[in-house]
């Protein structure tokens, strides 16, 4: 009787042996997964091994798989190896790879899906290319056709025409019986990438992101391993599917953040990309008209290689951004200056679209007693909870955590409020005040409930049913429209001074973006940025589109302080219910870190014990340890923490290279 070793998606990096059922075949359960008792539980996990049992008696002591999920092996011998990988690079177990790799909660569909009706593909567009377009394909096309592993970044200014290289260069790997992945940031970017992929390359396409149901997810990874989709579009995840002869990543929009996975395992779907563009001979796009720092420095030490598009299409001109000191300004009971309603008034008189711009969802962001000045905060969070107006509740948008809005206040009693600062519910109600008669969509978290939403947002925009877009980072990413005149920034200090060494970067990123989301046709653009700080050097190279001075600023003082990519960093977060004992763990965490470093004679920093920038989340307090050094010292050292024993109710988080330190 032959004996399958099974891994599941928990902490433990070891195979788990169980018996093979007499009704199956040893071919039956290997690479597929399967469900197991587990203790006192059921798992699915992975079969990634048989072998032979030579000793009688201890087949009688093994469970039996309770079933087998999959008809078909799921698991390829690069998906075994990448989450080998996944597991040495980020500090999970192998199970927890495979569960990136190949989701337990894929659903096998009951029926037999009907025959697909073939979709006529449509004739390409003829579009003339500009030189730069040309130049940056020729690069492309020949890594392409000697199918060498070049990792390319595509540096063009927004509306430079990085879609249709990208699409090129898809239609090219097709031509060559290989496939593609494509990857985007945001769902809200898939309605008009899927009207564009359908025009050029009919049925077969899927789209893969949180909104696909697993059932639909299990057979898009069914019909990539059929061969029958050649190329998906979609959001991090996308990046383990299961292709073969892969030719083509594309990573659209690559400084964006939401590449990251914040929980176990914490992977960078753009280190994924490379891994499997290593793997498989193949060639990596990544694209951005604001390139992430990191990526930009491999371009210069010669690891990418650089592709610039430094005009729009046609030499149209990039969008004057003018700067609105807040400063000494008054704006009474408004939170749009006279400036940006006068230009918004124009705008709408030249039956021209506007987009507003404020990454902070809510109509405000504090309630405050004026009797004791009580801030109301979330019980399970230290942070202020958020005054939503319609339905007119408060809610925290850490954990989810809502209340009514309150007759008294808890602590005095007092019946009277004070509301500070400003989210995108109080913008919307006073541009229906100062412009009644206009039709405006409101784009966040709190309306963007579904995928038909960002659908409706598209075509309602581009169909000109809207006269006014106002949203979170959400309005600032690829939307390409072509009546939207201006672009006016609330308030752009959101991010500016937030504890944290990228915020300046982050900042520079979304008001070049958001800014590149107008005067995209025939129609000149115009950028209103509200601020208090129009001097800071991140505000000032965006206005002027100067991402190289920015990047030599930025670099400066990262060098200085020794940040990324400057040294690798990594971020252990302790949680606990108490406060005390999460910072005790902390100190005891550091010391121990301390000791090892001291005794191999590492060269690595730590900073810490601290608390989070938000202690408390989701009832949990936090407290941190940052290491700073070469990943080649701290990745041993963090794998020292994942078997040391905890206190009850005690969690650690280690993560590599994080996004943020906040």
């Amino acid at each position: 009787m032959n004996i399958a070793e099974i891994v599941f998606p928990i902490p433990l990096n070891k195979s788990f042996s169980y018996q093979i059922p007499e009704n199956l075949k040893t071919e039956q359960c290997i690479n597929r997964r399967v469900k197991a008792s587990f203790g006192n539980r059921t798992l699915t996990g992975y079969c990634i091994a048989v072998k032979e049992n030579s000793i009688q008696q201890n087949q009688k002591q093994l469970k039996e798989i309770i079933e087998v999920l999959d008809k078909e092996p799921v698991i390829t011998d690069e998906m075994n190896k990448m989450a080998a990988w996944l597991s040495q690079t980020y500090l999970c177990s192998t199970g927890e790879a495979l569960s990136v790799i190949v989701p337990v909660s894929l659903k096998v569909p009951k029926r037999k899906e009907k025959p697909k009706k073939e979709i006529t593909k449509k004739e390409n567009p003829v579009f003339k290319v500009t030189k730069y377009q040309q130049n940056a394909l020729d690069e492309i096309f020949l890594a392409i056709d000697k199918q060498q592993n070049i990792n390319f970044l595509l540096h063009g200014v927004t509306g430079s025409g990085k879609t249709e290289i990208y699409l090129r260069s898809i239609q090219k790997v097709l031509e060559q019986n290989k496939t593609a992945i494509f990857l985007l940031p945001e769902i809200a970017l898939t309605p008009q990438f899927i009207k564009i992929i359908k025009k050029r390359f009919g049925n077969i396409f899927a789209l893969w992101h949180s909104e696909v149901s697993l059932i639909k997810k299990y057979k898009i990874f069914d019909s990539i391993q059929k061969g029958e989709i050649k190329i998906v579009i979609g959001a991090r995840s996308a990046i383990f599917l299961p292709f073969e002869n892969l030719g083509l990543i594309i990573i659209d929009e690559e400084h964006e953040t939401t590449y990251k996975q914040n929980n176990k395992p914490c992977y960078c779907a753009k280190e994924i990309a490379l891994w499997r563009a290593k793997y498989n001979n193949a060639v990596c796009v990544f694209g951005s008209a604001t390139p992430a720092l990191d990526t930009y420095k491999k371009c210069i030490d010669g690891s990418f290689k650089l592709l610039e598009l430094p005009e729009r299409i046609d030499s149209k001109p990039l969008p004057k951004i003018e700067m609105v000191s807040l400063k000494n300004v008054n704006l009474k009971n408004s939170v749009l200056s006279k400036k940006v309603i006068s230009a918004i008034k124009q705008a709408l008189a030249r039956r021209e679209q506007v987009i507003i711009f404020l990454n902070r969802r809510g109509f405000s962001s504090t309630l405050m007693c004026q009797n004791c000045d009580a801030v109301y905060q979330c019980p399970n969070c230290s942070v202020s909870m958020v005054y939503h107006k319609y339905p007119e509740v408060l809610k925290c948008h850490y954990c989810g955590k809502e209340i009514k809005f309150p007759v008294k206040c808890q602590k005095c009693g007092g019946k009277n409020f004070r509301i500070f600062g400003v989210g995108t519910q109080r913008v919307e109600e006073e541009l229906k005040k100062l412009f009644p008669f206009s039709k405006i969509f409101r784009l966040d978290a709190d309306t963007a409930t579904s995928k038909d939403v960002y659908r409706k947002v598209y075509e309602g925009v581009k169909n000109e049913e809207y006269d006014i877009l106002l949203g979170t980072q959400m309005v600032a990413k690829g939307f390409d429209f072509s009546r939207v005149s201006l672009v006016c920034v609330v308030d752009a200090d959101t991010s500016l001074y937030l504890p944290d060494f990228s915020s300046s970067e982050r900042t520079f990123q979304l008001i070049t973006q958001v800014a590149g989301r107008c005067g995209r046709a025939d129609i000149k653009g115009k950028v209103l940025v509200q601020t208090n700080f129009a001097q800071n050097y991140a505000l000032v190279n965006a206005q002027n589109y100067s991402y190289k001075n920015f990047y030599e600023q930025e670099m400066d003082f990262r060098k200085q302080l020794q940040y990324p990519p400057f040294c690798d960093m990594a971020k252990v977060t302790v949680r606990n219910k108490q406060d005390k004992k999460a910072q005790e763990v902390a100190q005891s965490i550091y010391e121990i870190l301390e000791n090892k470093i001291l005794k191999l004679n590492y060269q690595i920093s730590l900073l810490g014990p601290c608390q989070n920038y938000i202690a408390k989340l989701n009832g949990s307090y936090r407290w941190q340890i940052i290491l700073k050094g070469q990943n080649e010292q701290i990745r041993p050292l963090l794998k020292e923490l994942i078997n040391i024993k905890l206190p009850a109710q005690t969690y650690i988080n280690l993560e590599l290279n994080p996004t943020d330190l906040l």
